[in-house]
């Protein structure tokens, strides 16, 4: 009888009690792991920041290395449950953006590709809560699971429609170096800024694009709708009227394609299986001219570019920082 109970009671741990716990334990991992890149982003924006007052102030910036803990993963229960591991890596040819556009300069039509590629990525499998990653790209911090993904903190990409005209502000940051580390224990991101440019480029004679190459596409062309369509005004119930359109297509669950237009924009997400990423293109218009009814001519881009030295845990022969 005291067998019997006992296994019982050992049961009840095993299937009820340990799956909640840990369940609830790995939820709240996810929750602190977009905490710390959350704090990886503010340190880059914040040596930015401190790059530009140097610059502005006409004095010499005196580059820092700073450190941003992440936990791996969760320990497991001892004897009922193993540990859920993470991976922690740093991808310096990944995630590739390019901006582009055709301004004049003293009567001659230049043009700008402008690029930066990069990404840091936290993919942790979780056997009891939803497997998830927590990635760091172009200044952006993202959050993603099976069932979608969501830009959780916005990059530097602003829009104003001020007089009837447009500008547009938007930083590139580029990461440099690789290494990885995988495991229940807290690592880290050693950040070094190496340099930040700052060019703004007017009398643009040709609409704005910005494309780029991701495994977070989704998610880049849902932010870039919002904040665009805050800045142009663009309501959901205007997507019934001529000029506006709203298409996805869907393989097994996964967004195979997406497609947003506007009068003022047009946004694209098309999955590529070779590349294992989505191709996204934003193409914000343009009236130079004048020959585009409800388009407002770009007087400014500003494009802000950072060059920041990455390593993963500890500074090794992969990485020079």
């Amino acid at each position: 009888m005291a067998l019997l109970v006992f296994l019982t009671f050992l049961s009840l741990i095993v299937n009820q009690y340990v799956p909640v716990w840990m369940k609830d334990t790995e939820a709240s991992h996810m929750s602190g792991a977009f905490g710390q890149f959350g704090t990886f982003k503010g340190s880059v924006d914040l040596q930015m920041l401190a790059a530009l007052m140097a610059q502005n102030a006409g004095v010499h910036y005196i580059p820092i290395t700073t450190f941003s803990p992440v936990t791996l993963g969760v320990d497991g229960v001892p004897i009922f449950s193993s540990p859920t591991v993470g991976n922690l890596y740093s991808l310096p040819d990944s995630s590739r953006f390019t901006t582009q556009l055709t301004y004049n300069i003293r009567g001659v039509n230049t043009k700008l590709n402008e690029t930066s590629a990069g990404r840091i990525a936290l993919d942790v499998l979780n056997r009891y809560y939803i497997p998830q990653s927590v990635v760091y790209e172009n200044g952006a911090v993202i959050r993603s699971q099976s069932d979608g993904q969501a830009v959780r903190a916005d990059p530097t990409f602003e829009v104003d429609v001020v007089n009837n005209s447009v500008q547009v502000s938007w930083t590139h940051v580029s990461l440099f170096g690789q290494g990885s580390a995988s495991g229940t224990t807290t690592e880290g991101i050693h950040s070094k800024l190496l340099g930040v440019d700052r060019q703004d480029y007017a009398n643009v004679r040709s609409d704005l694009w910005i494309n780029a190459t991701t495994v977070s596409g989704v998610a880049w062309v849902a932010y870039f709708n919002r904040t665009l369509g805050i800045a142009f005004g663009v309501e959901r119930s205007e997507f019934t009227l001529p000029g506006y359109s709203f298409s996805t297509a869907y393989l097994s669950g996964q967004i195979q394609s997406l497609s947003i237009t506007t009068p003022y924009y047009k946004l694209t997400a098309d999955y590529k299986t070779s590349k294992l990423a989505y191709d996204i293109v934003i193409r914000i218009y343009n009236d130079w001219n004048n020959t585009k009814p409800l388009v407002s001519p770009i007087t400014v881009v500003r494009i802000q570019h950072a060059f920041v030295n990455i390593a993963i845990a500890e500074k090794g022969a992969e990485v020079e920082i």
